[in-house]
């Protein structure tokens, strides 16, 4: 909407300077901001362009935003440019509104500027105070820093979802036979099945099993070697649980773990 409203305002403007409303003047005002507004988007979409050259695995969560982000922005100043001045020429305020709106918005920018000299000025004008805030400043600073080597803010790309599924990715070593990898899923299957949340499992060996959202990030329907294969936990709906996917999955990694080690199999918990 920024476009729209530099547009808008900007008429308004022309017309309480000329003290008449007219279509010529609202015209004149749309050219008179049309060059910078116009630059200011060009240097929007510039920003948001280099987000799709991200390869690997965030490469498809990133792609949207410079791609729908840049659509976004170039509409926006179309629309800026060909609906707002005659919606706001169907919409014409009376004058008299106009200049009462522009007295409310003086006595808020009045306000607001008694509020910054009684503050901000002082931290220029009077040492004690503007020590006091660089001190601060600084404190702040690197308690937040510390907040990394600690566990008081856990950081993470992506947030943990409450989901009602999770997979296991299992790979055995190359050339394993494709009923050695059904075996090993089976004993895999057998202990996760035995937890109070899992509803259902299914396995899939030497071959990948219907991949979501996350399968196609990580290229899951790639997987069609004898050596590799898939579980699918269904999980009872989360209302319906006390414990998290995410706390489930963390359980489920250490049930099955001896069961890869004895088969000298790699495996993930995805979630």
């Amino acid at each position: 909407v920024d476009d729209a409203i530099v547009v808008t305002e900007n008429i308004y403007r022309r017309w309480l300077i000329d003290n008449k409303i007219t279509i010529a003047t609202a015209i004149d005002a749309v050219r008179e901001v049309g060059n910078p507004t116009i630059l200011a988007t060009f240097t929007v979409v510039a920003a948001l362009v280099p987000m799709a050259a991200v390869s690997g695995m965030m490469g498809p969560y990133m792609a949207p935003i410079p791609v729908l982000g840049s659509v976004a922005m170039m509409f926006s100043l179309f629309a800026a440019f060909a609906f707002t001045p005659y919606f706001v020429m169907k919409f014409v305020p009376p004058l008299d509104v106009l200049h009462k709106m522009h007295k409310k918005e003086e006595r808020e920018g009045k306000a607001l500027q008694a509020f910054f000299q009684s503050t901000i000025s002082k931290l220029f004008n009077v040492k004690f105070y503007g020590m006091s805030f660089l001190i601060g400043l600084v404190v702040a600073f690197f308690l937040s820093m510390s907040m990394f080597y600690s566990t008081a803010v856990p950081v993470k790309m992506l947030p943990l979802d409450n989901k009602s599924e999770f997979g296991v990715s299992l790979d055995m070593p190359d050339g394993t036979a494709l009923s050695k990898t059904a075996s090993t899923l089976h004993k895999m299957a057998q202990i996760l099945r035995k937890m109070p949340e899992v509803v259902s499992i299914q396995t899939y060996s030497g071959t990948a099993k219907p991949f979501d959202f996350n399968g196609l990030v990580r290229h899951s329907y790639l997987r069609q070697n004898a050596s590799e294969g898939e579980l699918q936990i269904q999980l009872s709906e989360k209302g319906d649980r006390h414990r998290s996917s995410h706390e489930i999955a963390l359980e489920a990694r250490q049930l099955i773990q001896q069961v890869a080690l004895d088969a000298g199999a790699n495996y993930a918990v995805v979630e």
